[in-house]
């Protein structure tokens, strides 16, 4: 099921981006209680008692997150070879401060 579809589902009001992060966290919040919820880009949501389909999804989840994460770090290297560090914003906003880290 999309996340449109579970929101329809669940009658969840808002704009679709809200509704969109109100079924992200459900289901985040189900996950967390161990509910095996497997999802894809075109698929969308599903249940499944398929515990090495489960394994798997998790295994490739940590694999995409893995490679965003070394593609930035490289992106950061090169900006910083290049004296461009501006392009990548390593400060964090935290109410009315701004806290700068390296």
């Amino acid at each position: 099921m999309t996340a449109a579809e579970l929101a329809g589902q669940l009658y969840l009001q808002g704009l679709r981006e809200t509704q969109r992060r109100r079924v992200r966290a459900l289901v985040k919040q189900l996950r967390d209680n161990g509910s095996m919820i497997v999802a894809t880009l075109a698929g969308g949501y599903w249940l499944t008692k398929d515990h090495r389909l489960w394994t798997d999804y998790l295994e490739g989840r940590q694999i995409d997150a893995k490679r965003v994460l070394g593609q930035t770090y490289g992106r950061q290297k090169q900006a910083r070879a290049r004296r461009q560090e501006f392009l990548f914003d390593m400060r964090t906003p935290t109410g009315c401060a701004t806290i700068g880290y390296a």
